[in-house]
């Protein structure tokens, strides 16, 4: 079982971003996109609907653009991809990252991994034919940044798509996570009120840590 959204296809080699103040120039280079982060309810039922959420960064520029997002149930598990397209000039520096929600139902009771980009744990999935689904959890990679009192956090880094804003993030972690990409895991539950962000969907984190990895080593 596999969804994807429709490939973007350009009209034209050479785009003009009028609002962006910047230029595509010639043929975009496609490459597999980072997935980094997924959130979803840790227990759902047998052939029931459920809300499946998953996001990651594209660009550091407005010289990238997401093409395509695929979610696929094979065996006992979830594999999240992506693939981007990139254009080799100069454009403005703002960061691109894409967010998903994919309405699913499973027909198959278990435990199913979800696995993001390089194989990144994204937690499990368990299916039962009894109970009750749980609330939702997240999981995944991303940076953060202070805004009017908040902690917004992105997955893979702050963009141009969904921002949530953190609740319970240690003092070293704040410090740490501007500058390094930092693992959170935690659960959806309501907004922040964030100034000019605007109402925010919260995550109150169970844990976190900060990886090896800095801002920049997102995309080579």
């Amino acid at each position: 079982m596999a969804r994807a959204a429709a490939p973007v296809v350009p009209a034209l080699a050479v785009t003009v971003l009028l609002t962006a103040g910047c230029w595509r120039i010639g043929d975009p280079t496609p490459s597999d996109a980072l997935v980094t982060w997924a959130a979803y309810p840790e227990t759902v039922r047998v052939d029931e609907p459920f809300s499946f959420e998953f996001a990651g960064p594209v660009s550091p520029d407005q010289c990238g653009r997401l093409d395509t997002a695929t979610l696929a149930i094979t065996g006992a598990s979830i594999e999240l991809a992506a693939v981007r397209s990139t254009f080799s000039t100069m454009c403005s520096p703002q960061n691109v990252s894409f967010y998903e929600a994919r309405p699913l139902r499973i027909a198959t009771p278990g435990a199913y991994r979800v696995r993001g980009s390089a194989g990144i744990d994204l937690g499990t999935l368990i299916v039962t034919d009894t109970g009750t689904f749980s609330g939702t959890r997240a999981w995944g990679e991303g940076t953060i940044r202070e805004a009017a009192g908040c902690w917004l956090f992105g997955p893979g880094w702050i963009g141009s798509q969904r921002v949530f804003a953190l609740d319970g993030l240690s003092p070293e972690l704040r410090e740490a996570g501007t500058d390094r990409v930092l693992h959170v895991r935690g659960r959806l539950r309501g907004f922040i009120s964030c100034g000019n962000w605007g109402s925010r969907p919260r995550i109150r984190v169970d844990t976190a840590w900060a990886t090896d990895r800095r801002v920049g080593d997102l995309y080579p």
